[in-house]
């Protein structure tokens, strides 16, 4: 059975996470009355992002409201987890902005291109070449006249000392808008397109990170301990990453956000440096601590328990909502004019259930069904944790609504009450807690890419799946559904 698992599961995890949106009977014939494109319908929400791991604003809510230190603050949203020491270590960068451009860059100090240091103002550019190396052209000043130039094969700026924490005047400026950087600049084909990659000492890739990532402000209203806790938690995540053969991680929101030395602020540097190399882990494992902006009240769970987050409260989208027509909706999903709206799941952490894990949306020509998230990224929603209201007296089938995927929905007795989930079935029928799995051991989750649920007990676990149905593994098996730093 572990043979079976581990080989299905990776393909069934895949195919939910590329797979996109589920086309359901779009050729059976409509039954349902279309509703008026104009029609509104009104979306409640809490949180802002994906909710997995640290609320940014529940951290703050606690350093401030209740006294937290950013060790305690660490803990409540990363369970399981424990500080560790990370020894100095490098980062490389890809700066998205410069995609497809050459290097262009100065220094007040001067520079290092092709084993010689340029005057200070000189200007070193850079264009990558096939199989690695660059064609340099150095000039006086960014437009100046050209003053040498060569082809390297160290296609790297880089400044007068590789020393971390160096002064002001000898970061490196790119010449399009001045902006500042740490470490060394470099430049990298692609599959034939340019790319630009900062490789610089993971201190002070932090010193350009927590800034952009929470409010420097936080430490003036007695937040500095929120900051100390962002500061591990980015240095976590970033001590996880390996996204590409050329760089570590990139400088947006799809890997954590990154400004570079403008971006820096002494409160951000205080807390950076007040937890230096402090990184979680978990198993001798450094964990990627992921984090979002607000939880909305409570996280979502996954690769950490889920948790209240009473902090959360101070969060400007800790609650928000949002009007959409039905035209709207229906563009967005491709089905013709809309005729219904459902939520059909929700994760069950939470006021109203939870996040939203499954929904159908039904029109004239297809019916689409979606991730809670999916949902979200569609129509622009701040979270996958809503609700939806009817607006002109649109029903909005709220009787469909469910506290686990629908198709490991629980059985409904004659009275429609809510009895029991596949898992919880398969748990009663191998004997309960007086059967060899023994007593629960944490509440039911989902999988990676919402590909199915689980449940850890004392002995063992239940896993369920469309393909697999449910079935008992050993938390080894587990793990390789779940793989430590996984974000």
């Amino acid at each position: 059975m572990r043979v079976s698992i581990l080989g299905l599961v990776p393909a069934l995890a895949l195919g939910v996470a590329i797979g996109g949106f589920t086309q359901i009977r779009a050729d059976e014939p409509s039954i349902l009355h279309a509703v008026a494109a104009d029609t509104q319908f009104t979306l409640s929400g809490h949180g802002n992002g994906h909710g997995r791991g640290m609320g940014q604003w529940g951290a703050y809510g606690y350093a401030k409201n209740d006294g937290w230190s950013g060790e305690r603050i660490l803990s409540h949203y990363y369970g399981g987890t424990v500080l560790d020491s990370l020894p100095p270590a490098q980062m490389s960068v890809r700066l998205t902005a410069q995609d497809n451009s050459t290097l262009d860059v100065y220094s007040d100090a001067g520079l290092v291109v092709n084993g010689q240091r340029t005057a200070p103002g000189e200007a070193a550019h850079l264009t990558a070449l096939p199989g690695g190396g660059a064609q340099v052209v150095v000039t006086s000043g960014c437009g100046g006249g050209v003053v040498w130039e060569a082809v390297t094969e160290h296609p790297w700026v880089d400044p007068v000392d590789l020393g971390p924490d160096r002064p002001a005047d000898q970061f490196l400026k790119l010449c399009n808008n001045d902006a500042p950087y740490r470490g060394a600049l470099g430049v990298v084909l692609d599959n034939g397109s340019a790319r630009t990659v900062n490789l610089l000492d993971m201190e002070d890739y932090l010193l350009g990170v927590v800034p952009v990532e929470a409010k420097a402000e936080w430490a003036d209203s007695g937040g500095a301990e929120a900051l100390r806790a962002q500061a591990v938690a980015a240095r976590s995540y970033a001590a996880t990453e390996h996204r590409s053969s050329y760089a570590d991680t990139c400088d947006t929101q799809d890997c954590q956000v990154y400004g570079g030395a403008g971006k820096e602020d002494p409160r951000t540097t205080e807390a950076v440096r007040s937890t230096a190399g402090a990184v979680l882990s978990r198993d001798g494992k450094i964990v990627a601590t992921e984090f979002s902006s607000s939880t909305g009240g409570y996280s979502s769970g996954g690769e950490f328990p889920a948790v209240e987050d009473l902090g959360d409260a101070l969060s400007p989208n800790h609650d928000w909502t949002v009007n959409l027509t039905a035209g709207e909706i229906a563009d967005a999903f491709d089905v013709g004019e809309l005729q219904s709206l459902k939520i059909l799941s929700r994760n069950g952490f939470g006021t109203d259930g939870g996040r939203v894990t499954a929904v159908e949306v039904v029109g004239t020509d297809a019916t689409v069904g979606a991730t809670g998230m999916q949902f979200r990224q569609k129509l622009g929603l701040k979270s996958d944790w809503f609700t939806v209201g009817d607006g002109a007296g649109v029903v909005v089938a709220p009787d469909s609504e469910s506290t686990v995927p629908e198709s490991n929905s629980p059985s409904d007795d004659p009275s429609g009450t809510v009895t029991e989930t596949q898992i919880e079935k398969k748990y009663r029928e191998l004997g309960g807690e007086s059967g060899s799995l023994g007593a629960p051991a944490g509440p039911e989750m989902q999988l990676p890419s919402e590909a199915g649920t689980f449940r850890v007990y004392e002995n063992g676990t239940i896993i369920w799946t469309k393909v697999l149905g449910a079935q008992v593994v050993d938390a080894n098996v587990l793990r390789e559904w779940i793989p430590t730093g996984g974000s």
